[in-house]
């Protein structure tokens, strides 16, 4: 194995740290870099670099074993597997570290894996919130809408009751005004009545006052005419036309009493009609103006009562729109601070893949490096197990023709998150990543690799 192995070590290691970004799924093989004959002093000059504690000892390892074959020329064959075995001892505890190392990562990849399944499960959690926020704002939009129509029919109610109102005070004031012309119809009545009644009272003094007369006179012309009768029965009896002409002076004195007596209570009468007509008609015009009252009452309470209706709708009107401004606004809050959280876990998640990738790549890399170094202990015992005697240095060692076998680890994974907002998303696509590790060996060892065939072909498998 010696000094070719050493390269191919250093050359695998090397290449699989001068990889960089967060995906790292680029293949080796394409870069198209095969080992050559490498010299001590490109292989001093390419040592490994590590972050993590253990990893940067390869290349000065590397360095000690090409020392280690010029110290090795002057020494027995004992001191050289003395060498050996200390080596192989601190390559076997080099690997016991890089497994337990590997074992880490392995959990931590685990771990990983489950802080990615409780994001995306948070996110799903935030997603269906949102969802039911984004309802409820639909709903309060359709009820908002509801209430919108609402107002306007109330304000259409309003505004009919308002012309209703009008229309009812301009009937009210049509009443009123025709109660103040009943009520100075009824005055000038109660004052045509009054006078009627005055001159009716008149008209039946003076025709009780002339009956009066009128009976004394009669009674009066009575008394002259007996007494005339009884003056003239000794009186000559040739005035005969006198009495005939006192006769028919009282036919006509008493036709002309009964006729104004007559006159006087047709009179009466029609004073009295007219009397009892007017009475009728400031009766029902006072009951017109009491049944225009009443309902003028009942319209000034109805007025109220619709006044006070509107009042308490429109106050009512003024709490919703209040209350729906404020959950509007609330929800709006509670949406952009959802929105906030899923855009930071959204964040984060990207970043733990990142650091899940990053550290998948440290993974691999260390696979290689623990496959190399099993491949050269496994040499080595292969070696010490032949017994092939000391270990030649020869001063100019002749490179022997070379067969190139490959090494082929091959890692292959599939990540896939995919992170739905409004205007981005985020995926994550498949990763394949080869690695293409070039080695160069000598016919003689091409039987030693034979016999190892089986092993490698598992270790080809990983």
């Amino acid at each position: 194995m010696g000094e070719s192995s050493l390269q191919v070590i250093s050359l695998c290691c090397s290449s699989a740290y001068r990889k960089t970004g967060p995906v790292g799924s680029r293949s080796l093989a394409s870069s198209g870099f095969h080992s050559q004959s490498w010299s001590r002093g490109s292989t001093a000059a390419s040592p490994l670099r590590r972050g993590a504690g253990g990893y940067s000892q390869l290349g000065s390892s590397a360095e000690s074993l090409e020392s280690l074959n010029g110290e090795l020329r002057g020494r027995s064959e004992k001191e050289v597997l003395q060498a050996l075995n200390e080596r192989f001892a601190g390559y076997i505890d080099k690997v016991r570290q890089l497994e337990g190392r590997n074992r880490q990562l392995e959990g931590e990849a685990a771990a990983l894996r489950q802080q990615q399944a409780g994001r995306s499960a948070l996110g799903e959690l935030y997603e269906r919130e949102i969802g039911e926020m984004r309802g409820a704002v639909v709903r309060l939009g359709s009820e908002k809408g509801q209430l919108q129509l609402e107002l306007e029919r109330l304000e259409e109610d309003i505004q009919h009751l308002r012309q209703r109102l009008d229309d009812e005070a301009r009937q009210r004031e049509e009443a009123e005004a025709a109660a103040r012309a009943l009520g100075r119809y009824t005055e000038e009545s109660s004052l045509a009545k009054g006078e009627l009644e005055k001159k009716a009272q008149a008209l039946q003094d003076e025709a009780l006052f002339l009956r009066r007369i009128h009976e004394e006179e009669v009674s009066d012309l009575l008394l002259q005419i007996q007494g005339s009768q009884a003056s003239l029965e000794f009186r000559d009896t040739a005035k005969p036309d006198v009495t005939s002409a006192l006769k028919e002076i009282r036919a006509q004195l008493e036709g002309h009493a009964v006729q104004n007596t007559l006159q006087s209570e047709e009179w009466l009468d029609k004073l009295s009609e007219a009397a009892k007509v007017n009475t009728d008609a400031i009766r029902s015009a006072q009951e017109e103006i009491s049944e225009y009252r009443r309902q003028l009452q009942s319209k000034v309470t109805e007025f109220e009562a619709l006044k006070g209706t509107k009042e308490s709708l429109e106050r009512q009107r003024a709490d919703i729109e209040d209350r729906h401004h404020a959950n509007a606004l609330s929800y709006q809050e509670t949406i952009q601070q959802l929105d906030n959280e899923l855009r930071n876990t959204k964040w984060e998640m990207a970043a733990q893949l990142r650091e899940y990738q990053d550290l998948l790549n440290v993974k691999m890399a260390l696979d290689i490096e623990i496959a190399a170094y099993r491949k050269l202990l496994e040499g080595e015992e292969c070696r010490i197990g032949f017994g092939l005697g000391p270990f030649p240095f020869p001063e100019t060692p002749l490179k022997p023709p070379s067969i190139s076998t490959h090494m082929k680890v091959k890692r292959e994974e599939k990540v896939k998150v995919v992170e739905k907002s409004d205007k981005e998303t985020v995926i994550v696509e498949k990763q394949t990543e080869e690695i293409q590790v070039t080695e160069e060996v000598t016919e003689e060892e091409e039987a030693e690799k034979k016999e190892e065939a089986g092993e490698e072909g598992e270790e080809e498998a990983e």
